[in-house]
């Protein structure tokens, strides 16, 4: 059952205060005033390794109405996967942006300015919005095996921080120089594959290391996964995708196919390690779906 907005009185912070190289906490006490002009309550509760987040969700779902992940990539995908994760009904979600490429609040329409992102805060805007699934995991941005793990993984944190959103395309064509493929098979009611390939994608917010890269079209809340499978890359698609080239009609004859679905099963040989949005653990077979406007969210200035 989704909360009204005249309900959302006691707001609690998640803050991880070395998000962005402590990017935050410049601003801090702004952000702090803005909030406290929306909600009756604000509580902030600060992390200092990784699994607190989900702890703290764990322990004060409860006793509050609004659960906001301030800090990066990392820190949205461990307090939301939390907050899905519960059994009871769940406070509402919300992003304070303060990582390097925060691509699942660009999804919700936030302000990179977290002094502005907490205004919009203020203004309450709750919509249902989708979310994925794999085996009892949860994903709000994407999933993916392939070349997607092997550039998250060959990124360095200094190159990260200084280059940002070119760091993910830099460390992809230098990942191509050593990529191999591996045999997959994609089974969904929209679409089938058996053969190699280099990396699939399933993804539910279109941004991708800050860009939108791929599908700047997604729909956050048509109940679907939009899936990209690359056959084999080349300089020329990682051109494109720096070039924000990419469409629909530019996937197919390719080596690229495009498609929609709300579940899809997937097999790799070898073993394929998953990307999680910028989580790594878990490894392929998995059974990837799409829960229809499954958590309720704050977001600002973006259509619905």
């Amino acid at each position: 059952m989704s909360r009204h907005t005249s309900e959302l009185k006691r707001v609690s912070v998640i803050l991880n205060p070395k998000a962005g190289q402590g990017r935050l906490l410049n601003h801090w006490e702004e952000v702090l005033t803005a909030l406290k002009s929306g909600f009756d309550d604000v509580q902030v509760y600060e992390t200092t390794a990784p699994g607190e987040g989900a702890s703290i969700v764990k322990e004060l779902h409860s006793k509050t109405d609004v659960i906001l992940a301030a800090g990066g990539d990392g820190t949205v995908h461990e307090v939301a996967e939390a907050l899905l994760s519960l059994e009871t009904e769940q406070p509402a979600f919300g992003i304070l942006p303060g990582g390097t490429c925060n691509d699942f609040s660009r999804a919700l329409g936030m302000n990179q300015n977290p002094v502005k992102a907490a205004e919009q805060i203020n203004e309450k805007k709750l919509r249902q919005i989708d979310v994925g699934e794999f085996d009892g995991q949860f994903f709000t941005n994407f999933w993916g095996v392939g070349l997607i793990t092997h550039v998250s993984e060959s990124i360095d944190p200094d190159t990260k921080e200084k280059y940002g959103r070119l760091s993910y395309y830099l460390s992809a064509a230098k990942s191509m120089q050593t990529w191999e493929p591996f045999e997959i098979s994609i089974e969904s009611e929209e679409f089938q594959f058996d053969g190699k390939a280099a990396m699939f994608l399933a993804v539910n917010g279109p941004f991708t290391g800050g860009i939108k890269p791929f599908f700047p079209n997604t729909d956050i809340q048509d109940g679907k996964l939009d899936c990209l499978l690359i056959e084999e890359p080349s300089i020329s698609f990682i051109w494109d995708v720096l070039q924000n080239r990419l469409s629909n009609s530019s996937f197919e004859g390719q080596g690229y196919h495009h498609f929609q679905s709300s579940k899809i099963q997937i097999k790799t040989d070898p073993q394929q390690l998953i990307d999680c949005d910028g989580e790594r653990g878990h490894k392929t077979p998995s059974v990837v779906t799409c829960l229809k406007q499954h958590l309720s969210a704050l977001t600002g200035d973006v259509s619905f």
